[in-house]
């Protein structure tokens, strides 16, 4: 009897042992895409209830005073998905053409950093319609030519080779999007100014900073748009109506709710679908991550450049929605701004710091000037 009494004590210890020490069972980061909802009430790939994400590095002293709505936001990045949810996102947007191969030429490694001005002439000039948006653009008061110039070769004389590749790489992304009503066409243009005046303030900075590579940096700066893009010409017209019109985290905070993925990450899904090099990829979708990462999130060289990338993306929204009057009347102290924040982080860093002084310089006030007031013409 006694031996009974022992088998059914360890039987009872074995059964409590298994309920207090077992492993629950895992549950999926985000549900599975669905395709775009054309209602309001319907729309794609809500995250589910604390989904994972990776939204920055560990915490710095800024954190304690950080502002709430920042605080209590936390980035979906695509690099965390499956393969399969990634190849979801991309179904979901099949409906946009695929760029032509001009674009893979202008991004390929190879041509960034040996291309020359005649190669990059004769890239543009094999496609006839891109070359005469390309010259309508430069000829335009934007660029504020003295004379009008009549061939690509002129253009890159004029303006040299990056500023007329960044026009090209803009006309290629917006020429993959159509509107169907005011309000879409309105905030589909306001999405193309703001990355072309941040792509040439972009190129202004890296200049006078004299950085290495500075065609990689202007094309990020384009194609981080091209997820806004993408998300603005497809949302429906109720869940495009309550799409916050100023504010990258209020914009990314709605979007990540509505679609699952905020546009910046979509976009990184929609070029890596398109077969445009890793790297560029990399590039092009970290910079809107500034937002939730501070300095400490990122190695020295490409925290700095992200972080110019960023500024520069940030003040071109600013210029183009008309929240920001002009260049020289951003803050220099970057406080109290929600999407600032963490960029504060990198001011430390002497690359970062000088970007941002050079923001207020004279003559980078007055060719930003010139920009603005062309684009409001």
């Amino acid at each position: 009897m006694t031996i009974l009494w022992i088998g059914v004590a360890l039987l009872v210890v074995a059964a409590v042992t298994f309920v207090f020490f077992r492993k629950p069972a895992a549950r999926p980061v985000v549900p599975a895409a669905r395709p775009i909802a054309r209602s309001a009430a319907d729309p794609i790939a809500r995250p589910a209830a604390g989904a994972a994400s990776n939204a920055s590095a560990a915490p710095t002293a800024a954190d304690e005073t950080m502002p709430p709505a920042l605080a209590g936001f936390e980035l979906v990045r695509a690099a965390d998905l499956s393969d399969e949810r990634r190849r979801s996102y991309a179904e979901t947007f099949h409906d946009i053409p695929r760029p032509p191969k001009l674009m893979h030429h202008l991004l390929s490694p190879d041509f960034v950093n040996t291309a020359s001005s005649a190669q990059l002439v004769d890239l543009i000039t094999g496609e006839p319609l891109i070359a005469a948006k390309v010259l309508a653009a430069v000829n335009s008061p934007m660029y504020g030519l003295k004379s009008p110039v009549g061939s690509i070769g002129q253009a890159v004389t004029y303006l040299g080779l990056n500023t007329v590749r960044s026009v090209c790489l803009q006309y290629i992304l917006i020429a993959s999007f159509t509107a169907d009503s005011a309000d879409r066409k309105h905030r589909l243009e306001t999405a193309w100014t703001a990355s072309a005046l941040a792509s040439e303030l972009t190129q202004q900075l890296s200049q006078r900073l004299e950085l290495a590579d500075r065609g990689s940096l202007v094309s990020a700066v384009v194609l981080s748009f091209l997820g806004r893009l993408a998300t603005t010409a497809t949302l429906s017209a109720e869940q495009l109506a309550a799409l916050p019109r100023h504010g990258l985290l209020g914009r990314t905070a709605y979007e990540q709710r509505t679609l699952g993925l905020s546009a910046s990450q979509i976009g990184s899904v929609l070029m890596a679908d398109w077969g445009l090099p890793a790297k560029v990829v990399e590039d092009a979708s970290g910079i809107d991550t500034v937002l939730v990462t501070p300095a400490s999130g990122h190695p020295l060289e490409r925290g700095d450049r992200l972080a110019i990338c960023y500024l520069c993306a940030r003040i071109g929204e600013r210029l183009a929605e008309g929240t920001l009057p002009d260049l020289g009347s951003f803050p220099s102290s970057l406080d109290g701004d929600a999407e600032l924040h963490h960029l504060r982080s990198y001011l430390v860093r002497p690359l970062v710091s000088r970007a941002l002084q050079l923001v207020h310089a004279p003559d980078v006030v007055a060719a930003m000037q010139q920009m603005q007031a062309a684009t409001r013409a």
